[in-house]
């Protein structure tokens, strides 16, 4: 038998425990309930709060260390100058500056707050760039003078491009903690955060091909992929994000070999373009930026006629009887669309592949850069190598070397306005559209 005073507890015990129940009855209900979403929830919270901090992003190309990327080089280094969207230079690690009456001095004043990764200030003998037929001279520590053989007003965008002491010792939000190399060839570079230690590691990994790309992202090397042109079987694994982006400082277009004799007439290169069905919601109209202060949105716009295509082919009809298309791997799709509405105009097509720039062709179909400044004297002056149409008109060179000597904002305005009227009037390509470019991440 208990003892009596056992007895006494036993009895008790259950009354305390009503009595408690009674009283408290929601607040432990409610306590129940807590400890119970804590058990699942805090293992997720956990993940989240203690998940990795570092991106590790994939980039397709070959880069040196030189010639980063400018997606890696603006996170280490700042330029004198930065570039708005739609053009406008603004200052960056300089205040200010100030342009001879000549278009030929350029003089910087550096802003005297900054200093460099290592600590030491921002001085104007740290101030480096390899431009050729430009001598730069510092002035003090504060000041540095850029004096150029000619007038060249695109000079403040140009200095926007990141500036570092040697070892990529820049002035930006992150700093490199490691460099992988083979030779002059970047590999990997690892960044950490110069002062907000809040911003997440990155480590950047370079791929020649989009496909080796894919490759490593699918392996786990990566978790981000940003700027390939098609995500291909990716879009279909699960947890994934996938982000378009119309990229508005590229175009692609169909560049004419204006001195080859079937396609010397500007009628047959108009013809070729009226016959294009343009079903881009992305179209392009011009060579710029349509963000771009310089751009001009009234040009002709080529809108699919077949009945004006057939008429301006009137005479072209005995000469420009087929045409080969060259292009590369990834705007074949284009290619075929292109080539099904030019033999509606009864021009048999042939589309040529190629992996590099050809210079003897008759028709190029590639996706083209543009500067963020309008200055397009490289793709346009008849005297330029880069001028892949070989396109040649006395009244566009002119304005090209105006625009590129002039320093008033509102009269190079005016200058690029013609420019682009005139340029998309003789055809010397037909402007297609901005590309889209995706990035892949994980959720």
């Amino acid at each position: 038998m208990f003892p009596k005073y056992l007895l006494h507890k036993l009895r008790f015990y259950p009354r305390l425990v009503k009595a408690i129940w009674a009283k408290h009855q929601k607040l432990i209900i409610l306590g129940f309930l807590v400890g119970a979403a804590s058990f699942w929830l805090l293992p997720q919270l956990a993940k989240t709060v203690f998940k990795s901090t570092t991106q590790r992003i994939g980039l397709v190309g070959k880069f040196t260390t030189e010639q980063l990327p400018l997606e890696v080089g603006r996170l280490i280094g700042q330029g004198l100058t930065s570039v708005t969207e739609d053009g406008q230079v603004q200052p960056q690690l300089a205040e200010s500056w100030t342009v001879s009456d000549n278009g030929r001095e350029y003089l910087f004043d550096l802003r005297r707050d900054l200093t460099w990764h290592d600590g030491k200030p921002l001085l104007a003998k740290n101030i480096s760039y390899h431009f050729s037929d430009v001598a730069a001279s510092p002035i003090g520590d504060y000041q540095i003078k850029f004096i150029l053989k000619e007038a060249f007003s695109p000079f403040p965008s140009i200095v926007s491009q990141p500036v570092f002491k040697g070892g990529l010792v820049g002035t930006g939000d992150y700093r490199v903690q490691h460099l992988l190399k083979n030779g002059q060839i970047a590999e990997k570079i690892s960044l950490v955060p110069a002062k907000n230690k809040t911003l997440p590691k990155i480590i950047f990994r370079f791929y020649p091909t989009e496909q080796a790309a894919k490759t490593a992202f699918k392996l786990g090397e990566i978790n981000v992929i940003k700027n390939i042109s098609e995500p291909g079987e990716l879009k279909d694994w699960p947890g994934l994000k996938i982000k378009q982006t119309v990229k508005l400082n590229r175009f692609a277009a169909i560049f004419f070999n204006t001195q080859n004799p079937k396609l010397a007439e500007k009628s047959a290169r108009q013809a070729l373009a009226y016959a294009i069905q343009k079903n881009w919601s992305n179209r392009a109209f011009g060579p710029l930026n349509p963000n771009s202060w310089a751009f001009n949105p009234d040009v002709k716009k080529y809108q699919y006629d077949l009945k004006n295509a057939q008429s301006l082919m009137t005479d072209q009809k005995e000469i420009l009887t087929e045409i080969e298309l060259a292009t590369i791997p990834s705007l074949f799709p284009v290619a075929e669309a292109i080539k099904q509405d030019w033999e509606q105009l009864g021009i048999a097509t042939k589309i040529k592949a190629i992996n590099a720039l050809d210079q003897d062709f008759e028709a190029l179909l590639i996706i083209q850069e543009v500067a963020v400044d309008p200055d397009q004297y490289a793709f346009w002056h008849s005297t330029q190598k880069s001028n892949i149409s070989q396109y040649k008109s006395f009244k566009v060179d002119n304005l090209l070397e105006e625009g590129r000597k002039e320093t008033d904002l509102k009269k190079r305005q005016e200058i690029y306005t013609d420019i682009q009227r005139f340029i998309v009037e003789d055809t010397p390509a037909i402007f297609l559209f901005h590309p889209t470019l995706y990035t892949v991440s994980r959720q």
